[in-house]
């Protein structure tokens, strides 16, 4: 999941990228591959 306490966001912030970034660039690449 992409909860504040999951592995991944954890991963994330460790590597300095905020879970709202993450969000920020995931939310683009999903819509554009919907299409």
């Amino acid at each position: 999941g992409l909860t504040s306490y999951s592995r991944y966001p954890r991963m994330m912030a460790a590597a300095r990228l905020p879970l709202s970034e993450v969000i920020d660039r995931l939310v683009p690449l999903a819509l554009q591959t919907a299409r």
